[in-house]
Formats: C-alpha cells, sequence, structure tokens
C-alpha cells in the first residue's frame, strides 16, 4: 500500500500533467462506467491528497481514488497502448495519460460527501493547511 508521501506525488505530478485540460475518460473494465461517462470530456480544475486518497476535481462532481493494497497507476505517453489488466479508470490528456487498476475506492462524490470523507480521515499532517494539534490529538487517542 502507498504511503501518504506517494501519493502527494501522485497528485502533484497529476495536477501538473493534467489539470485545466478537458480530458477523455473510461473504463475499460466497466466497473466504472457510469463515473466515466460523467467525467468524460470535462476539464479538471484540480488534484489533491488528503493521507492516502486522492481527490480529482472536475467541473461538477469529484473523483475519490483509493488505492488501497493493490491499487495502481500507470503512465503513458499518449495516445496510450492497448489497457493491460482491469483497467478501471483511464483518463488521456494531449500528452500523457493514466490506467488505474484495482483501486479500493474509485467513485465520484458531491462536495458534502467529499466534507464527511475529509472529517472522517482527519488532519494529514502532510499538508500546509493541517492543524498540527488536531493531528496530534487524534494520534494520541490512538490505540494503535
Amino acid at each position: 500500500m502507498p504511503e501518504g508521501h506517494t501519493i502527494h506525488r501522485l497528485a502533484r505530478d497529476h495536477q501538473r500533467r493534467f489539470a485545466g485540460r478537458a480530458l477523455a475518460v473510461s473504463s475499460p473494465q466497466g466497473r466504472f462506467r457510469d463515473g466515466a461517462e460523467a467525467i468524460d470530456g470535462r476539464v479538471l480544475n484540480r488534484v489533491e491528497a488528503r493521507g492516502k486518497h486522492l481527490f480529482y476535481e472536475w467541473d461538477g462532481p469529484i473523483l475519490h481514488v483509493h488505492l488501497g493494497l493493490y491499487g495502481r497507476f500507470h503512465s503513458h505517453p499518449s495516445p496510450p497502448p492497448q489497457p493491460r489488466g482491469q483497467v478501471r479508470l483511464r483518463v488521456i490528456g494531449n500528452a500523457r495519460s493514466f490506467d488505474l487498476n484495482g483501486p479500493a475506492a474509485c467513485e465520484l462524490l458531491d462536495r458534502r460527501e467529499v466534507e464527511q470523507l475529509h472529517q472522517r480521515l482527519g488532519p494529514d499532517p502532510l499538508r500546509s493547511d493541517a492543524d498540527p494539534r488536531r493531528a496530534w490529538e487524534r494520534i494520541r487517542r490512538s490505540r494503535a
């Protein structure tokens, strides 16, 4: 399972390569077909990481991705090669594209659902807007 710093690096990379552009989105595997159709052709506004979660803010819905144990991104130049394995999500930009295989979560959320998830996750100490006191209190109370 990738740790938080890896997820933050992915967010920065995807922000740099894909944000501000209308992207082609599909689900070759078919398990995310409706979600892919809802964001296909829309502009990706920004990508951010919170803990081990990625949030892709499109014009409208927000794509939530959690890689879990088996999830993996594969980056390609555009146009990408034929999908390999069970590609849940394929995003194609002008110069680069990526495939997402095996995530624990790949879903569209509205802003209210995203806020509820953020509250459940708590503060991310790798974010500049995190409250360190709140993070410390949560860690201190944990039995793990």
